[in-house]
């Protein structure tokens, strides 16, 4: 089948959005005169704008206001607009809430054939079904590879796209010396946001801070969000020695260039473990209720390490647990 306007729908967060850029290249190397849109959700606009693959990207809201509500609708209203010929949505369906969500969303845009991950056959409205089950089996980019596979892509190249530009690192460095850290300085970035079901207790980041502080002439960077400056702020509160909240600060390819100048990273399960993993920055990755078949850093990464703590209830899908 020769398809000539793709859709893509990837509402995943930042690591799922790195992950997959190796599936999405081959899809555009095997239809090369299609028009491949995609649908993200926001935080992860930085990392697909500038991807010679993707043509149009539209963003959508995940909050419950009414004003996302309506700009939601109106991108619906938008992309049924565009007839796309094939849609495919490139994430796992954790349930069958989750389900009806992504069908009413495919009958609004309605295209004609529609494509994605049957999480224990819970998806039966897709046309192309590639099975999964909702505990992962395998890493998260073979999923993606699998995705496209199935629409006659091979993903031969595993190289995922994310640069770090020089006017991020630039900013970084002004960033860094105004806080009197220099090239020559040690420098820890600790990232304890996250999902709450997936961050390790503040208290511990602090007493690990203190022990290396002890052991090592360092200096230490808090990331985050925007919405976890006051996690950052109550986490350097607690601590000595002192350390630069620089949460909420950031754009993604800036986190980029100060992950890359940290001499080591220790970061929960979130997003910026792959940043780091990537761009083979040192990491401790943290993990404890997140899926770590589906996302550990060691895949991509031989600078990264892993703690993990084995928890009964792992994987899980919550957004608030005390299992780490």
């Amino acid at each position: 089948m020769n398809y000539r306007k793709i859709l893509v729908v990837n509402l995943g967060g930042i690591g799922d959005m790195l992950l997959s850029t190796p599936a999405l290249r081959a899809l555009k190397d095997k239809f090369p005169q299609a028009q491949i849109s995609i649908l993200v959700v926001k935080r992860v606009y930085e990392i697909v704008k500038g991807l010679y693959y993707i043509d149009n990207i539209f963003v959508f809201y995940k909050s419950y206001s009414l004003i996302s509500f309506l700009k939601n609708f109106y991108t619906l209203l938008t992309l049924k607009k565009k007839h796309f010929d094939l849609l495919i949505n490139m994430r796992t369906i954790h349930s069958k809430r989750s389900a009806s969500k992504i069908k009413f969303l495919l009958n609004i845009i309605n295209p004609k054939i529609k494509a994605g991950r049957d999480t224990d056959g819970v998806a039966n409205f897709f046309d192309i079904k590639i099975p999964e089950t909702p505990i992962g089996q395998k890493y998260e980019m073979d999923y993606d590879i699998e995705t496209v596979k199935a629409l006659g892509a091979q993903a031969a190249d595993r190289s995922i796209d994310f640069k770090v530009d020089d006017a991020s690192v630039e900013k970084i460095e002004k960033i860094l010396e105004k806080e009197d850290i220099f090239r020559d300085d040690i420098l820890i970035g600790i990232h304890p946001g996250g999902r709450s079901s997936r961050r390790w207790p503040l208290e511990n980041f602090s007493q690990v801070i203190a022990e290396i502080y002890q052991k090592i002439s360092c200096k230490f960077v808090i990331t985050g969000g925007e919405d976890e400056v006051g996690l950052a702020d109550k986490l350097i509160k607690m601590t000595r020695p002192k350390a630069i909240n620089l949460a909420g600060q950031l754009k993604i390819r800036e986190l980029g260039a100060l992950i890359k100048r940290c001499n080591l990273y220790i970061s929960n399960d979130t997003g910026p473990i792959h940043i780091a993993a990537i761009l083979e920055a040192p990491l401790i990755a943290i993990f404890g209720a997140g899926d770590i078949t589906r996302y550990d850093p060691r895949n991509i990464s031989g600078k990264a390490e892993v703690f993990h703590k084995k928890v009964e209830c792992a994987p899980c899908g919550k957004i608030n647990c005390k299992s780490i």
